[in-house]
This record gives C-alpha cells, sequence and structure tokens, in this order.
C-alpha cells in the first residue's frame, strides 16, 4: 500500500521540518503552495517534500485542497490530508495499515485539539481526512468537508491509534473567515452546516445581533436535524443575548439547548455557569447535577473542554457554598482540585470551602 501525505500552504515555515518529519514514514508527500512569499517552498524542497505551486482566485479553501489532491500520483492507495500546524503522532503508518481492511475507502481518526503545557491534549474529536485516492472531493469555500463523489460506496473504519495533534499559531489571523462564511451561505443557503458556522463566526466576532439572526436562520433550515448541532446553536445564542443584556431570552435559549439535547453535558454546563452569573444558586446547582450525571463524551466539534473538565464541579462549588450546603462544595471543589491541583483560584476558594486542616 502506498500512502501520501498531502496539503496545501501558504508561508507556514515555522511549521515546515516538523510537518515534513512526522510525514516521512509516507512513500510521498506533496505541498501545494498558494503564494509563500517566505522560505516555505525552499525549507519543503530541503525536506524531500514535493512541492507545487497553485493559484486559485477568487480563494476558496476547498478548491485549493482539490487541487492538491489532483495532484498526487495515480499509483497512490491511501491519501491524508494533514495541514501544516498539525502533526502525525509517531507510530501513525503501521496504526494505519492494521486498520486499512480491504474495501476500506476512509479512515476516521482522533484530532487532538487544546493542547495544554504539559503537553496533554484536553479535548479531541474524530476527524475523517484519510481516503482513499479517488473517489473524494473537498466541498465548501470554507470550514471546507471532504465528500464522497457521487458513485463512491464508502466502508469507513475508525482506528484510535492513529492520532493527529493540532498545533496552531495562535496569532494568525481569522480575517478571513467571516467573509468567505457570508459569501458561501449566500451560494448555498440552504445549507445547515454552514449556517451554524457563519452564525458562530459571527459569535466570535461580537456581533451578536446579527449572530442570533444566523442561528436562528440555522435552526429553522429543514436539514437541521442534527441534534447537537442545533444544540450548540442554541448554546450560542444564549451567549449573544447574555452578551446583551438580555438576561430572561439568555435563560430561555440555555433552557431549549438543554431541552434539544438533553443527554450531552455542554448545554448544562452554559445553563449552570449562566446561574453562577445571576447568582440563581439552586439553578446552578441543579444543572451541574445534571451535567455531572451525564458521562458519554462527544467526539465531534460540539464538544467544549470546559465542560468536561473543572467547569461543572468548579461553578457547582461556588453554588452550592453560597446555597449553604457546605458538603456538598467541598465535595466539588476536592474534584475540582484533583483535576487542577495548580490552579490558583480553586487554592484560593479552598480557603473558605474546604475545612482547615
Amino acid at each position: 500500500m502506498k500512502i501520501a501525505v498531502y496539503t496545501i500552504a501558504l508561508n507556514e515555515s515555522q511549521f515546515v521540518e516538523r510537518w515534513a518529519a512526522a510525514a516521512a514514514p509516507a512513500d510521498y508527500r506533496l505541498v501545494a503552495d498558494t503564494g509563500s512569499s517566505d522560505d516555505t517552498v525552499e525549507k519543503l524542497i530541503a525536506a524531500g517534500v514535493a512541492v507545487s505551486s497553485i493559484a486559485i482566485k477568487p480563494w476558496r479553501f476547498d478548491h485549493a485542497r482539490n487541487a492538491a489532491l489532483a495532484l498526487l500520483p495515480t499509483d497512490i492507495d491511501i491519501c491524508i490530508s494533514v495541514d501544516m500546524d498539525e502533526v502525525l503522532q509517531p507510530g501513525w503508518r503501521e496504526a494505519l495499515l492494521d486498520a486499512w481492511a480491504p474495501g476500506t475507502t476512509r479512515l476516521r481518526n482522533p484530532l487532538e485539539i487544546d493542547i495544554g503545557a504539559d503537553g496533554v491534549a484536553r479535548r479531541y474529536f474524530y476527524s475523517s481526512r484519510i481516503h482513499q485516492r479517488f473517489g473524494y472531493q473537498w466541498k465548501y469555500p470554507i470550514h471546507e468537508l471532504l465528500s464522497a463523489a457521487p458513485g463512491t460506496v464508502e466502508k469507513t473504519v475508525l482506528c484510535d491509534r492513529l492520532r493527529i495533534r493540532h498545533l496552531p499559531d495562535d496569532a494568525k489571523s481569522r480575517a478571513q473567515y467571516l467573509p468567505m462564511l457570508a459569501s458561501a451561505t449566500a451560494e448555498a443557503p440552504d445549507d445547515d452546516r454552514l449556517a451554524h458556522y457563519y452564525g458562530r463566526e459571527l459569535m466570535f466576532r461580537h456581533e451578536y445581533e446579527a449572530a442570533i439572526v444566523e442561528l436562528r436562520r440555522h435552526l429553522g433550515l429543514p436539514r437541521a436535524t442534527w441534534k447537537a448541532e442545533r444544540s450548540a446553536s442554541l448554546r450560542f445564542i444564549g451567549r449573544c443575548q447574555k452578551s446583551l443584556g438580555r438576561k430572561s431570552e439568555a435563560r430561555s435559549a440555555y433552557l431549549q439547548a438543554c431541552a434539544e439535547m438533553p443527554d450531552a453535558r455542554e448545554p448544562w454546563h452554559d445553563l449552570a455557569k449562566f446561574c453562577l452569573d445571576e447568582q440563581d444558586w439552586t439553578g446552578g446547582i441543579w444543572a451541574v447535577t445534571r451535567a455531572l450525571a451525564i458521562t458519554v463524551v462527544p467526539t465531534d466539534h460540539t464538544r467544549d473542554a470546559k465542560a468536561w473538565g473543572i467547569g461543572p464541579y468548579d461553578i457547582g462549588s461556588i453554588c452550592a457554598y453560597y446555597n449553604r450546603q457546605p458538603d456538598l462544595a467541598r465535595d466539588w471543589l476536592t474534584k475540582a482540585l484533583e483535576l487542577e491541583p495548580d490552579n490558583p483560584r480553586l487554592i484560593k476558594n479552598g480557603g473558605f470551602i474546604l475545612p482547615a486542616t
């Protein structure tokens, strides 16, 4: 089986050596450069990576990735799309070949994000960017998605051993995201996925009124049936309403998010945080209790690391303390400290919640 690792790049000099070294076990490595003005191309060539220059105007991520895919040799069996700021973890080739059973067309594997200073990934979701050479294409101008071409009969396998780690440059601008999402939603107004991402991006940019309109539009689309994403849109509406000072509307949105996906921890966590901010101690305790009863961790982009870390215990300990439930407050704070023993705020809270020794 011949394996290729491929991607697109623009001024990614700082990541070249790391990317090339991690992808070295591949039979072929290809980068389609989209116009770098730094030494990205020179470094890639020095590392033995095949480089082709492409020009995509107007810019679309899907067209660029499809161009890169088309440049791969025809005798490649398996293709791995790995961005320049992502790192294939050691042992990936062996894990891939072990999992790639006869007839496989695509593989799902963990993409690790939110990497702490200790090197531990605090969050991951399953990505599906490893695929057979033919029968796949990239779709969407931004937040692009690998999709099966018409006529492709998919057989997807899961491989937890093959892990990719995202180590981004946080200083990199996201300025192009909003206009590209606006253009993409105008191009495909019935696409629920694009509507959700567009509304989320508007929220990130603090354009709360516009975000609420777009997220509500997402919820009204016929194809918006994925409950996890619907619940996330309602959570985002709650955050926007809260930021606009509309407390009643925010509470309603959070409750709707919980009703949409009652077996997800994220909406209950967001409701608990809202109750804490509103000094609704009993409401916060109720929401935290509901959150902690949920133990199945989601593996998609709707997962919120805070909800699966100290978040519920931290919020719950404060609510219980002010609700005069000292035993519960101590229990939850102790669990929070077990997760983050060096957290200075938790330690400070322990000074008045935990008994003196």
